[in-house]
């Protein structure tokens, strides 16, 4: 009978631990989304559609110094980061610094972006700040505004499987058929990512 009740205890203790530690994943969940929508809702100005390209320019203070780890490229300072994450994680990080996860809004940017990766890894693909989770096939920036002009989609992206690849990565893979080019995948996916970060805007 002891031992009848010693292991009743010990499966009891068990099931109430596994049951506590989904309680605080499930409110670390919905922090992260309360947190993720405020964040949009900011970004965005309360607009219920991307803000336009004209709209989206955002100039630097060339004199102002990048973060430690950061390298300034054409006045914006970039990191890429060998920690693999989700979207929504990746970007909280780099919000973290004062940032965005990294917008290529041009072909100089996306290559020097890629180069940088293989300070980390030259056979991975990395999360950008690109992502149409708010209207399916409509692409926006992170900071709100809309994809134009410059793209740089692997032929036959992107694709929208199952309507669940709302998020966007570039290949950093050397051996990938289409290096440096961008794929749309499940957000919740765990890919290393690259922040940015405007210097004097931190």
């Amino acid at each position: 009978m002891g031992l009848l009740l010693m292991v009743s205890f010990n499966k009891t203790s068990r099931l109430s631990t596994t049951v506590g530690a989904l309680k605080r994943d499930l409110a670390n969940e919905r922090n992260k989304t309360a947190y993720l929508n405020q964040r949009l809702l900011d970004q965005m100005g309360n607009k219920t559609t991307p803000v336009s390209c004209k709209e989206s320019r955002k100039w630097s203070d060339t004199s102002v110094a990048c973060p430690e780890g950061y390298t300034k490229f054409r006045g914006v300072c970039y990191q890429s980061r060998d920690i693999r994450t989700t979207f929504w994680d990746a970007d909280l990080a780099c919000f973290q610094d004062g940032g965005t996860l990294a917008m290529p809004r041009d072909a100089d940017t996306n290559a020097f972006l890629v180069s940088l990766s293989q300070s980390v890894s030259n056979d991975t693909d990395f999360w950008l700040g690109l992502h149409d989770q708010r209207e399916e096939g409509k692409f926006e920036w992170v900071d709100g505004t809309a994809l134009c002009g410059y793209d740089s989609w692997a032929p036959g992206q992107p694709n929208s499987v199952l309507s669940i690849e709302d998020c966007v990565l570039v290949s950093a893979t050397v051996t990938d058929l289409w290096p440096n080019k961008w794929y749309d995948a499940a957000c919740h996916r765990r890919m290393f990512f690259f922040c940015q970060v405007v210097p004097g805007q931190m």
